[in-house]
């Protein structure tokens, strides 16, 4: 009987094996890690509908209207910087991927409310102020015409 493999072989395909073993190992790491973390669909459409909510109970857009009367343009432009983050309470024991999901739903839903309002505010501000000075200059043209 012939010897097909010897002790070399034996251990050159162990070496082999081990190799391709050793270099698959993070590809199927990343593959199992990617699958845990991965909010579906349903979940992640669940966590921007409680943020959205969540953030429409948080943001006081008579507050951000009122903002943008007296500040004008410059509310305008707070609200569109200022960055409100979701109440930690809100996240806790949910998943990294629920949180991240969560979090920036809740932030672009606030920003939305903020900017609105102080742009609502920031133009009846200024057409309010425009309407003052088209009366003051109609009272003074009706003064003058009077004398």
């Amino acid at each position: 009987m012939q010897r097909i493999l010897g002790y070399k072989g034996i251990v050159g395909v162990l070496a082999v094996l081990l190799a391709v073993s050793v270099l698959m190992m993070p590809i199927a790491a990343d593959a199992a890690a990617a699958k845990a973390n991965a909010l579906p669909q349903a979940d992640a459409a669940q966590a921007c509908a409680d943020a959205e909510m969540q953030a429409e109970q948080d943001v006081n857009g008579t507050t951000w209207l009122l903002i943008g009367c007296v500040l004008g343009i410059w509310g305008y432009l707070i609200a569109y910087v200022l960055e409100s983050n979701p109440p930690a309470s809100a996240l806790v024991g949910k998943s990294p991927t629920y949180v991240a999901k969560y979090t920036d739903c809740y932030k672009q839903k606030a920003k939305q409310i903020k900017t609105k309002n102080a742009l609502y505010g920031c133009l009846a501000a200024s057409a309010g102020w425009v309407l003052y000075y088209v009366l003051v200059a109609a009272a003074v043209s009706s003064a003058a015409t009077v004398e």
